[in-house]
């Protein structure tokens, strides 16, 4: 009895957490969120700066002293040299080497170190490619979600413009009947109805086609359930912060241009790196052997320890001339450091440029959007005494059509001016350093 409640409890939770999943409604924080955690070019991002913290440790290894130990065994048989004995022998010879070596760099103009600090400085720079990695999804799922946004609202438009028209052919077929208008009028109406019905089938499209691109940036598949917040856009407004303020302020919060100082840096090291070739290289070498010979009549243990030999060596390899080589890549770290200079240049015009573009779109979408809501209103109240006009008769299909396309118009420049405020109040917020918050 216990057994068969628990199922029916476990049966209950499931129900209720797959209809939770079925109808989760998503605002843009959540889609925001939910990129980072799992699109793809920000886990690439994320395995390259485990590949870079991989190299940066093995830098660090790389100052420790190696070890190996070989052991072998060799027989030969006719005139030899006894590999132990080093004496020329004419018999069967079986012969046992063991040998523990080390080796270790003493000094090499600073190399290993400058490695060191070259990679170092390499993962720090992942973290900025992470980052903007990070950047380049947020700004994408805004734009998306707001587009989005933008073609769900033009379906109810779309529909309301659809149940309008509706009503005026039905009231147009009843004029035809009682003859009060022609053939050609009634044809006339009916088309505008059929192409209110595309353009409702039409509209719905666009919406389908945005969510799906919202998926796939969500990683999402395309088969899941996906619903966007419903929004009451009404009284959007828009503060615009001096743009120099706000290039300034991307300069500190956002990588773009610090990628480029580290990418600096790392080149300052290449330079000295490359120069390092122009000094001695001093290892220090040890190690210990030892073997058997069956050439000799001592026993196997007495002559692993009668053979056993020590050995330490000290190697100065001294550069004298590479053909030209060590200068020819000093002189090319230089002229990569020299682009990094003007790519940096050039990134700075782009993010400025960027900035730019999003204020004077904004300065100009707020005198545009009073505008459009305007335009929207009076043509809203033109379509309808028109169509209260044409309902008592003294206005034709044709001027009808006019006054409902004129509305229709209007409705869909002051929606796009809505979308268009929320997009760039978003991106100014973006650039400003501050954190994108829900669309209301």
């Amino acid at each position: 009895m216990i057994k068969r409640l628990f199922l029916v409890f476990s049966f209950f939770l499931f129900l209720k957490s797959f209809s939770f999943a079925q109808t989760r409604v998503w605002t843009l924080q959540d889609c925001i969120k939910y990129a980072i955690e799992n699109n793809v070019s920000i886990k690439k991002a994320e395995l390259d700066q485990n590949s870079t913290e991989i190299n940066y440790k093995q830098t660090k290894y790389n100052k420790l002293p190696n070890f190996s130990g070989n052991a072998n065994g060799s027989f030969s048989n006719g005139a030899a040299i006894d590999p132990i004995t080093s004496n020329f022998q004419n018999q069967q010879i079986f012969s046992n080497n063991f040998s523990l070596n080390s080796s270790t760099t003493l000094y090499q103009g600073n190399f290993l170190n400058l490695q060191i600090e070259k990679n170092k400085i390499l993962l720090q720079k992942s973290d900025l490619y992470i980052e903007e990695a990070k950047n380049s999804i947020t700004l994408s799922v805004i734009e998306s979600y707001l587009q989005a946004l933008y073609y769900n609202e033009s379906i109810t438009i779309a529909e309301n413009i659809l149940k309008s028209s509706q009503e005026e052919l039905r009231q147009t077929q009843i004029k035809f009947t009682n003859g009060a208008i022609s053939q050609l009028e009634l044809s006339n109406m009916e088309t505008q109805n059929a192409t209110n019905e595309y353009n409702v089938v039409v509209v719905k499209n666009q919406y389908e086609q945005q969510v799906l691109a919202l998926k796939q940036l969500l990683e999402l598949d395309p088969t899941t359930h996906f619903e966007i917040e419903n929004i009451k856009l009404d009284n959007i407004s828009i503060v615009i912060p001096n743009k120099q303020e706000v290039f300034e302020r991307a300069i500190i919060y956002l990588p773009d241009l610090k990628i480029y100082d580290l990418t600096k840096q790392t080149l300052e090291k290449d330079i000295k790196i490359a120069k390092t070739a122009y000094y001695p290289t001093v290892s220090l070498g040890l190690g210990l052997g030892t073997g058997y010979t069956n050439t000799m009549s001592y026993d196997y243990a007495s002559q692993l320890n009668n053979n056993f030999k020590q050995q330490v060596s000290l190697l100065v390899n001294i550069p004298i001339f590479s053909k030209m080589q060590n200068k020819t890549n000093v002189s090319l770290a230089k002229i990569q450091l020299q682009q990094n200079d003007l790519d940096k240049a050039v990134a700075s015009k782009t993010l400025y440029s960027k900035i730019e573009t999003a204020y004077q779109n904004a300065v100009a979408n707020v005198a545009q959007a009073t505008a459009a809501q305007a335009t929207r209103d009076n043509a809203k109240l033109a379509y309808e005494l028109a169509s209260k006009k044409f309902e008592l008769g003294g206005l034709t299909v044709t001027d009808l059509s006019v006054s409902r396309n004129t509305y229709i118009n209007a409705e869909q420049s002051n929606l796009q001016s809505k979308y268009l405020t929320i997009l760039y109040r978003q991106l100014l917020k973006f650039y400003n350093g501050e954190e994108v918050d829900n669309i209301n």
